[in-house]
């Protein structure tokens, strides 16, 4: 059996539908990441008045994943090359959702001090394990779509970081 070097056109057509699917998913994904990281920015007045936590431990404790973030963004990118896109954001997604749910469990440490040495800690996590997120998005648009396309398809899966933020904010803040 020969291997044509031309695809059938219902072939074509039927295998690039499938890139609309992986640009609502990570879509999606993006959506759900920014939701993550602004829960804190939400909860952030609530969690002061509780834990007693000051400006500058707050300050710290928003950073904190920001800090995280820039600095595993090469060793990011490094393990999508290395590993590839799909193994390497199904682990980031798993892991800084895991890091967005143990910080509930905060209170449940005892002292202020505690709390927000685990908080910090978890903050820096989930910023390392987000890191990989938007290279992921960047590879797999290049993988999915043809070069005149890839602009807006980049466009669309931004688009999540303020879509998250019209919809999850007010949830959040209710």
């Amino acid at each position: 059996m020969s291997l044509s070097r031309t695809a059938n056109p219902a072939d074509v057509m039927k295998r690039t539908r499938v890139r609309y699917l992986i640009l609502l998913l990570i879509f999606v994904i993006t959506t759900f990441n920014y939701a993550d990281r602004a829960t804190l920015s939400v909860t952030g007045s609530a969690m002061r008045a509780e834990f007693g936590f000051d400006a500058i431990r707050m300050g710290y404790i928003f950073s904190a994943f920001s800090w995280a973030y820039v600095l595993s963004q090469v060793p990011a990118g490094w393990l999508l090359d290395r590993f590839g896109a799909r193994r390497v954001y199904a682990a980031s997604i798993f892991l800084w959702s895991l890091f967005t749910l143990l910080q509930s469990s905060i209170g449940l440490l005892g002292s202020a001090a505690t709390a927000v040495t685990a908080l910090f800690v978890l903050r820096v996590m989930m910023g390392a394990a987000e890191a990989p997120a938007f290279p992921a998005n960047a590879k797999v648009v290049a993988s999915w779509f043809p070069t005149q396309e890839r602009g807006t398809a980049s466009a669309i899966f931004n688009s999540a970081q303020y879509f998250a933020a019209v919809v999850f904010t007010p949830l959040m803040a209710w």
